[in-house]
């Protein structure tokens, strides 16, 4: 069974509606302080402000920061599961070239990127602190579903090459650190990671599974030429 918030040590469960809500609430607002403060200059009396919550009520939920941020980490991953469950339940894919799925999909994955540079910052400064195993194995088995479902994707095609699962896995991963080492590095807010860097990760990445990375028009002339 896969954990939930609550099996975090430092989490209060929430049974009530209500405690649900706030405890939703003070995640929102934690990782809305993490990427203003970073990790480090974020106190509780941030978070609990940002949330519209007293100091007792962030206590009653969560025993520390720390917490907070292993509920933020958890509550990534998921979401993450929740994305490519959904991604590929999409019926528009049918017919559509797999490159080009795998171009949006990379696309989708540096949009999210984008959308939350605040929690992979403070997720790289808990990791040099020491503290990435809390964090590591939530965070590397959401990557091996992802990996997983590109993988019967393409099997299902019977499109990719050799070890296609282990190949989708690190290759997904690979293009995640790509773009969050952009991100890390770049300070305005309203940065947008550069289309040709998008583009090129997508081609990289369509190559190295071992999939036709023609154009669809290019592939259609070249059917039968044998």
């Amino acid at each position: 069974m896969e954990p939930s918030i609550e099996d975090i040590d430092g989490v209060i469960p929430a049974n009530q509606a209500r405690s649900r809500e706030a405890q939703a609430r003070l995640i929102k607002a934690g990782e809305q302080v993490f990427a203003k403060k970073g990790y480090d200059e974020a106190h509780v009396t941030d978070i609990a402000a940002a949330a519209g919550c007293s100091i007792g009520s962030f206590y009653r939920r969560f025993r520390d920061k720390e917490a907070l941020f292993r509920a933020l980490a958890l509550q990534f991953g998921e979401r993450t599961h929740e994305n490519f469950d959904r991604f590929f339940a999409m019926p528009q894919w049918r017919g559509v070239p797999s490159a080009e799925v795998i171009r949006v999909l990379v696309e989708n994955t540096a949009r999210r990127i984008q959308r939350h540079p605040g929690f992979f910052r403070a997720l790289f400064q808990r990791s040099l602190a020491g503290a990435g195993q809390l964090y590591r194995p939530g965070l590397l088995a959401a990557d091996e579903y992802s990996g997983r479902k590109l993988a019967d994707f393409l099997r299902a095609r019977g499109e990719g090459g050799e070890d296609l699962e282990e190949a989708c896995i690190l290759g997904l991963r690979t293009v995640q650190a790509a773009l969050i080492h952009r991100v890390l590095h770049e300070q305005n807010p309203a940065y947008s990671i550069p289309t040709f860097t998008v583009s090129s990760l997508a081609r990289m990445l369509t190559l190295y599974l071992g999939v036709d990375a023609s154009p669809p028009n290019e592939a259609a002339e070249g059917e039968g030429v044998l």
